[in-house]
């Protein structure tokens, strides 16, 4: 007997574990403006110095909004599912860009495990993405 996942629950986990995820990443860089020596959760990478601080607090504001955003998609996940090829797009590139210009800056045990997360948020937001888009209720 063939199981049928629903597609409005696939989706609005994948939107919570969106939100928990850019909440986590939101905190680490608002901490870090304020001057806390932590690394980046997605890179590892561990910048210094007020100019730096203020382009972290300037991203954990975006990173914020988009928090927020994502987790308005979980209160109409059918509606706002785009919302999740959107952003396993936005994390798809920002792989890619941290491969060509920032490569020898970020290699570490810290930038490999963010990219590995950032490949595990891709594939689980893309696949409730097109398993919903087939399987619509």
């Amino acid at each position: 007997m063939k199981m049928k996942i629903n597609s409005i629950t696939l989706l609005r986990l994948s939107f919570i574990i969106g939100v928990i995820a850019d909440a986590a990443v939101a905190i680490n860089w608002f901490l870090i403006s304020l001057g806390y020596p932590y690394a980046s959760l997605i890179s590892g990478f561990r910048g210094s110095g007020v100019d730096y601080e203020f382009a972290m607090l300037i991203c954990s504001l975006f990173m914020l909004g988009w928090t927020a955003i994502l987790f308005w998609g979980y209160f109409n996940p059918e509606e706002r599912k785009g919302l999740l090829l959107i952003t396993a797009i936005l994390l798809f590139v920002s792989i890619i860009l941290e491969l060509i210009f920032f490569y020898q800056l970020l290699i570490s045990n810290g930038f490999i495990i963010g990219i590995i997360l950032r490949i595990a948020l891709i594939s689980k937001f893309s696949f409730s993405y097109f398993y919903s888009k087939n399987n619509s209720v």
